[in-house]
């Protein structure tokens, strides 16, 4: 007997889970805590075996994440939706109203139509993913001060300043050592780790955001994965233009991780710095260059992990 697919939306707050699903009358609410997501699952395992069950919503600035983790180890499956995406659904189908009941049912039909990708549940690169994000908010601020230090005269603001500035350095610090522990203590990433790191420009911290937020690296094709990072470049025709090709959207942190491992390996003494020559000599700005040295090392990397080898030009290891 084949499998029916049920499609639930869920529209996701603080407090509350409004749910939503074909065959129930109305929509139901259920606590936003481990009580209300056993609830949940419970409703849900009320279909039976004979229908799969797709577990839609959108991300909400972490207000998901306990129900996504209940889903994900109750072998659901589960998409996490694009806000600004399910909005442009329901303006396509001239959808003003707004509420959470409203949400619920759009985030249903949105999973339905718009063929999102299962995730993958791993606890592990679940809490690698948050030390990264939560290193990278160091960082931002780091950089945030330093830049308003700049700017301030003030002898006692500076001083402030400086001891903030001191206290975020040691919270990186520690930051690193838990990412080091996590990442040591699994062996699968180890190994993806260290064959990531056989291409020129790849250090620990671009290896690590990979693991953390791209578990797609490798399962994907080559424009697939560049779609889903941001660096596919797309067309911009109609009629007899010829627009100007751009990239966009896609994941700003792993894009971010690898502009930097860009400016290094453009540097570097390896095929990857001949490359960004080439297109330099061309006539590329080195903004376009950039990223499209950028897109060749995600491509790359792809290959790598997929193929399960090092860097083809890597030293050999003696």
């Amino acid at each position: 007997m084949a499998l029916l697919m049920r499609f639930v939306g869920i529209d996701v707050s603080k407090d509350w889970l409004d749910v939503w699903t074909d065959g129930w009358k109305a929509t139901e609410r259920f606590a936003n805590d481990a009580a209300g997501w056993s609830a949940l699952i419970a409703r849900l395992e009320a279909f039976g075996p004979t229908c799969a069950t797709a577990v839609a919503f959108e991300a909400t600035g972490g207000y998901q994440n306990g129900l996504r983790r209940a889903l994900g180890e109750a072998d659901f499956i589960v998409h996490t939706a694009n806000p600004a995406r399910v909005r442009l659904y329901a303006r396509s189908l001239g959808r003003n109203a707004k509420n959470d009941r409203l949400d619920a049912r759009l985030i249903a039909r949105y999973a339905q139509v718009a063929e999102l990708r299962p995730e993958v549940f791993d606890p592990q690169r679940e809490r690698l993913a948050e030390l990264v994000m939560h290193r990278r908010r160091l960082v931002d601020e780091r950089t945030a001060i330093r830049n308003q230090n700049h700017m301030t005269r003030d002898p006692k603001l500076r001083s402030q300043n400086t001891r903030r500035l001191t206290l975020i350095e040691r919270q990186i610090a520690q930051s690193e050592a838990m990412i080091a522990s996590v990442v040591g203590g699994d062996g699968a990433m180890q190994v993806k780790m260290a064959r990531m790191k056989t291409l020129k420009g790849i250090k620990d911290v671009t290896a690590t955001t990979l693991l953390a937020l791209l578990p797609e690296l490798g399962a994907l094709n080559r424009r697939e994965i560049a779609c889903l990072v941001g660096l596919a470049p797309f067309d911009h025709d109609s009629g007899k233009l010829k627009g100007k090709r751009a990239i966009a959207g896609g994941r700003a942190p792993v894009r971010t991780a690898l502009y930097m491992a860009a400016r290094a390996a453009a540097l570097s003494n390896s095929p990857l710095r001949e490359y960004y020559q080439r297109l330099i000599s061309a006539g590329k700005t080195p903004k376009v260059a950039t990223v499209a040295l950028m897109r060749k090392m995600l491509v790359t990397l792809n290959a790598m992990m997929r193929n399960q080898e090092p860097w083809k030009h890597a030293p050999a290891i003696t």
